[in-house]
């Protein structure tokens, strides 16, 4: 990972959870913030703050002296993340309270590796977990790298990365359980996985409540929480209801649509019959490399009792391009339905389709055997079905 991306790791995390403009209680004052800077000699020196207008609109700016000294004597609304900003783009990541004095000395090659900050015991943690966490994903990355080129050495890769991690994930968890108290505990958000650690990164963010609960950052983290875990339950919730959709032995539900001609065509005139209903377009690339494998299918089990019930999700003014598609493609079996209306199809709707290539298989009775069943999946289901 390149070390100005690292830089702004941090900020990167308080962008994705701000939810507009926070309202701001007026209890701030005044802060004193002083040192040398290697590098950034006649430079400006920003401090900003992503609640208070971010990168474009900093709170106070100053310039630096031939020696890289300055000093910024400024107020602020409220404590909060705040960073000092360079020229060069980097960034330095300062806990900030009203009445706070702080000394930074650094260098602006690397101003996150090679600074010594004063006066502010918070931002010390916060920046020497952030060192930390850069270290491991410039490792991580690098081994990405080397896969990419040979994905051959995959165990050799894992047998070396393996312990790294595992030392780094001890450190994470360490930091986190030893600093619960610490505005600074913001930055092991960058190592936790929503997706997997998420009760975790809820606990985490609970703890900053506590901590630093009247910052505008923890307050647009609150929001972020309540708003996924919102969405997450809906997710839960839609998932559980197409697994009900098609749990073996339900009853597929109906299909009535126009076929090319425009005559209505119902998929429960297929009864008696194993059918694949296969919702594809012509648009559709994966769905195009797909249909040699429905064709071989029906070409083998057609004689048997096999149909296949094709559902378009072409769009309006596509109808020639869908009739095309079947002939190009070879797809010889005459149920082809479509309203050209896309994913807003009442039989996309009521089977959940919201990516396609999909398929759901049925006996002859209309009820659901399996669904996506793909290429060698679909031959050997077919072939269980019907004994050859």
């Amino acid at each position: 990972m390149k070390i100005k991306n690292i830089l702004l790791l941090l900020f990167i995390v308080l962008a994705s959870v701000t939810f507009g403009q926070t309202d701001i209680a007026p209890v701030g004052g005044s802060i004193h913030i002083e040192g040398q800077i290697v590098g950034a000699e006649n430079q400006q020196i920003s401090l900003v703050n992503k609640n208070l207008g971010g990168l474009k609109a900093p709170i106070a700016v100053v310039q630096a002296t031939a020696e890289g000294k300055f000093v910024m004597d400024t107020t602020i609304a409220i404590r909060d993340y705040y960073f000092l900003r360079l020229e060069n783009g980097q960034l330095l990541n300062l806990v900030l309270s009203p009445k706070d004095v702080v000394t930074v000395y650094g260098d602006a090659r690397d101003l996150l590796r090679m600074t010594n900050v004063i006066g502010s015991d918070h931002s010390v943690l916060l920046n020497g977990f952030l060192i930390e966490f850069q270290g491991f994903k410039a490792l991580e990355d690098s081994l990405k790298g080397v896969l990419k080129v040979d994905p051959s050495k995959q165990a050799e890769v894992n047998a070396y990365f393996s312990p790294v991690a595992q030392r780094f994930y001890a450190y994470r968890n360490n930091f986190i359980n030893t600093n619960q108290g610490s505005p600074a505990l913001i930055a092991s958000l960058n190592a936790l996985d929503q997706e997997r650690e998420w009760k975790e990164y809820k606990q985490v963010v609970t703890m900053l409540n506590y901590s630093f609960g009247d910052a505008p950052t923890i307050q647009n983290l609150s929001k972020f929480i309540i708003q996924k875990d919102a969405q997450m339950k809906q997710i839960a919730a839609t998932n559980a209801a197409k697994e009900a959709l098609f749990k073996p032995g339900t009853l597929a539900k109906e299909i009535e649509m126009p076929d090319t001609s425009g005559a209505m065509m119902k998929l429960s005139d297929l009864r008696g019959k194993v059918v694949l209903i296969d919702f594809w377009a012509s648009w559709c690339g994966p769905c195009r490399k797909e249909n040699p494998n429905v064709v071989k299918a029906y070409h083998k089990y057609n004689a048997d009792g096999f149909e296949v019930f094709s559902v378009s999700l072409d769009k309006k003014g596509a109808k020639a391009r869908w009739i095309a598609a079947i002939k190009k493609d070879g797809l010889v079996w005459p149920y082809h339905v479509c309203t050209l209306s896309g994913f807003a199809t009442k039989a996309a709707q009521d089977y959940a389709v919201n990516s396609i290539p999909f398929t759901v298989l049925i006996d002859a009775e209309g009820k659901v055997i399996k669904t996506n069943l793909r290429g060698p999946q679909l031959e050997a289901e077919l072939s269980r079905i019907f004994g050859h």
